[in-house]
């Protein structure tokens, strides 16, 4: 293996891909969970799959389609969020991390993403 190899991947791929896929199976344990809206979270990361595939070939409309889905998911892990802790709810800690931390932090990682790649990518 190349030492070097962490120097040719960018970051923002990392971050990019981690954030996808995160987003994936976030979303996917939240439909579990018993939250039938969480099935259009889970279109939503299918859609930065794409996004993100075209991404990494260089469009910025791409980057600019996953600063939406990101930020999509990242509210709606808000709204689950506040949905869980209203105080009539039977919610347990497992509903709080399945609900809303783990599609909150993989939202967060695909923006920072997003955001550094459009930053350094150069559409033509």
């Amino acid at each position: 293996m190349n030492a070097n190899l962490t120097w040719r991947v960018p970051t923002w791929r990392t971050f990019v891909w981690v954030g996808v896929v995160g987003s994936i199976v976030a979303w996917a344990w939240a439909w579990s969970a018993g939250q039938n809206i969480a099935a259009v979270m889970i279109f939503a990361a299918l859609a930065a799959v794409l996004f993100a595939y075209k991404a990494d070939a260089g469009m910025r409309v791409a980057f600019v389609g996953l600063m939406v889905a990101g930020m999509a998911m990242f509210l709606a892990s808000v709204y689950f969020m506040f949905w869980v802790l209203l105080p009539g709810q039977n919610a347990t800690a497992t509903d709080m991390v399945s609900l809303s931390v783990l599609p909150l932090v993989a939202s967060a990682l695909l923006l920072v993403g997003a955001f550094t790649g459009f930053r350094h990518s150069r559409d033509t």
